[in-house]
């Protein structure tokens, strides 16, 4: 593999998806080819000495008035590596401000760039028309693309991608490989939470609007007359908490509904297999917010859950309607609520969806898997495959 600089402003111990997606790929490929140019935080050093790879850490975004445009000190660091570590190719972890500084590089330096795209990012830089320009000279120059998904590759076409710029799809992956062992904990929670006999669904995300918490609340209040038990567990921090809490509170459902924030790696876990099924009604915000991939579903199918998700963006790849779970219009809470009676009164069948979904883990969405797919598109490989 050619030698490769990975540009990113999100990398551990910062969390994220971006930052998750390519610290699991990078684990996979070889050593000696890899360097990366990340922010400095706090921790980093307990993090990156743990690493195989070399890893730069640097103030990449100056918040000095005097220093315009503010990822000059991303462009200086990122020539810099270029020149001492003798870069062949440069991956490209955010179009912006990432992409025009691997622009630049190439324009002047002659090397070769590849962009990495997640679904949000491409509605992002499109919300300015200098950021709409500016893309499409980025995607016209890039040697490769890198997608999460099919949808996001369906995305770009419509933003200017030309069809002779090969892409591939890699997907992101579970992390969690084995359910926990600590029963002292699992049967804290279960009391403390009070979930004996209790019918579980629960949602894991951040809290905002596109995951859909909203009209499975609303779902909610459509069962809790045929199941008086039944607990809805969100599992998450954000900014829609309090319109959340509100909604709980108008709808009387503080004995049906509760947030949970601050779980742990150890904690979340226990959580999932205390559950009996995931539900995620993602849907596209009329800014372009949407799901990339949705790479929970496939957790929770790990851990011996359905998944319900909604009929939008990448979710629809990570959830095969009737095979690892349910998909459902993510505006109607009565197709939701259909969908979550439907698996609690057949728990055969919601067996079945989550064996059939974790067949699907095992044989398509490993990192190692994915690594080897981007090892085999990094090396030279001009066949598009998307």
């Amino acid at each position: 593999m050619k030698k490769t600089l990975l540009i990113t402003l999100d990398f551990p111990p910062m969390f994220g998806g971006v930052s998750n997606y390519w610290a699991n790929l990078l684990k996979q490929l070889p050593d000696k080819d890899i360097v990366v140019l990340a922010p400095e935080y706090d921790n980093s050093l307990d993090f990156d000495i743990k690493q195989n790879f070399l890893i730069y850490r640097h103030k990449l975004l100056s918040n000095k008035k005097l220093i315009w445009p503010k990822w000059l000190p991303f462009l200086f660091q990122t020539w810099r590596i270029v020149r001492s570590e003798k870069i062949e190719q440069i991956i490209v972890a955010q179009v912006l401000p990432g992409g025009t500084i691997a622009y630049l590089l190439k324009k002047f330096l002659n090397i070769p760039y590849v962009l990495s795209f997640h679904g949000l990012d491409i509605a992002l830089s499109q919300s300015r028309p200098r950021k709409r320009h500016l893309l499409k000279k980025i995607l016209k120059h890039a040697d490769r693309i890198i997608v999460n998904s099919q949808y996001t590759s369906h995305e770009l076409t419509k933003v200017g991608l030309g069809n002779n710029t090969p892409v591939e799809i890699i997907y992101p992956c579970p992390n969690f490989s084995q359910k926990s062992s600590d029963q002292t904990l699992k049967d804290k929670i279960i009391r403390e939470e009070t979930l004996t006999d209790r019918k579980i669904i629960i949602t894991v995300g951040r809290l905002v609007e596109r995951k859909g918490a909203d009209k499975t609340i609303e779902a909610v209040k459509i069962l809790v007359s045929k199941y008086p038990k039944i607990l809805y567990l969100i599992i998450g921090k954000g900014k829609y908490k309090n319109y959340l809490l509100n909604m709980i509170q108008m709808y009387g459902l503080s004995n049906n509904v509760r947030i949970i924030e601050n779980i742990t790696d150890h904690e979340l876990p226990i959580y999932y297999e205390l559950a009996d099924i995931f539900v995620m009604p993602a849907r596209r915000l009329d800014n372009g917010d949407v799901e990339g991939f949705g790479i929970v579903y496939l957790e929770a199918n790990l851990f011996g859950l359905p998944a319900i998700a909604g009929r939008s963006g990448g979710a629809i790849e990570a959830v095969i309607h009737d095979y690892n779970g349910l998909v459902v219009n993510p505006l109607n809470p009565i197709e939701i609520a259909e969908a979550i009676s439907q698996l609690i009164d057949n728990p055969e069948k919601s067996a079945i969806l989550a064996n059939q979904g974790i067949s699907r883990i095992n044989q398509t969405f490993q990192w190692s898997i994915q690594a080897s797919k981007l090892q085999q598109f990094l090396g030279g490989d001009n066949e598009q495959s998307v």
